[in-house]
């Protein structure tokens, strides 16, 4: 079986092309909501040792996170995690060497040092849809990342935005302030490549924590399992067991 916690990461139709997808596959699958303290107490108690864990989303601030004691206990009763976009890529980098697997870009940017904050992964979502309001700091480090990587961009306006997002608070990182600000900053040239990314149709395109979750989910639907993005680059991790049904409720 496989437990995904997941938020805003994902956006409603994409854990419904999912779940049908791992029905296909013959994954059982159970979505749940953000982790939060207390959480992987629960599931150990009530699901199958047979039991993988996605770890996308977790609330913190709000309400007590999941913490590294409780991943430590949940690996070391028989449990696999795997961590990726969010909480999930914040706790795999911290509980690595615990035997938390990683997956994804921004695994990778805690694990080499580029960040180590969990205002990076922050972000305000709307609690009806789960749909981002705010734009986390780590979607911008990709957007940036890959517009220097194509070209399209200089790395002295790079650094530039970066400096300038950073200067916004998580709760108050919302397009339309990253673009006055970028505006004010960067010459025409750089703001003519940035500001239309900012736009709403284009958001969910460099949205990193969406794409992350999106290609973990599509791994574990195809061969069950994940590649772990380490240090020293990547390591193949055993496969989770898989059914043909469901499991008990």
């Amino acid at each position: 079986m496989l437990v995904v916690y997941s938020g805003p990461s994902l956006r409603p139709a994409d854990l419904a092309t999912f779940e049908r997808r791992a029905d296909e596959a013959g994954v059982p699958v159970r979505i749940r909501p953000p982790i939060i303290r207390g959480d992987l107490e629960k599931l150990a108690a009530e699901v199958p040792e047979a039991t993988c864990v996605l770890l996308l989303d977790g609330e913190f601030g709000q309400r007590m996170a999941v913490s590294v004691t409780e991943i430590r206990a949940y690996l070391a009763g028989g449990g696999r995690m795997i961590g990726a976009s969010s909480m999930g890529a914040l706790r795999a980098a911290e509980c690595w060497s615990l035997g938390m697997t990683g997956y994804g870009w921004v695994v990778q940017r805690y694990l080499d040092g580029t960040t180590d904050s969990d205002a990076e992964v922050a972000l305000l979502f709307d609690a009806g849809t789960g749909q981002p309001v705010t734009v986390p700091l780590v979607n911008v480090r990709w957007l940036l990342s890959e517009s220097v990587r194509t070209g399209v961009l200089e790395q002295a306006a790079a650094n530039d935005a970066l400096t300038a997002a950073r200067g916004i608070g998580y709760r108050g990182r919302y397009p339309s302030a990253l673009g006055r600000s970028w505006q004010r900053v960067l010459r025409p040239a750089a703001a003519d490549v940035l500001l239309p990314q900012l736009e709403e149709d284009r958001l969910d395109d460099w949205d990193r924590k969406r794409l992350d979750a999106l290609e973990v989910l599509d791994l574990l639907v195809r061969q069950c399992d994940v590649p772990d993005v380490t240090p020293s680059g990547l390591r193949s991790v055993g496969r989770f067991p898989t059914t043909t049904g469901g499991g008990p409720s």
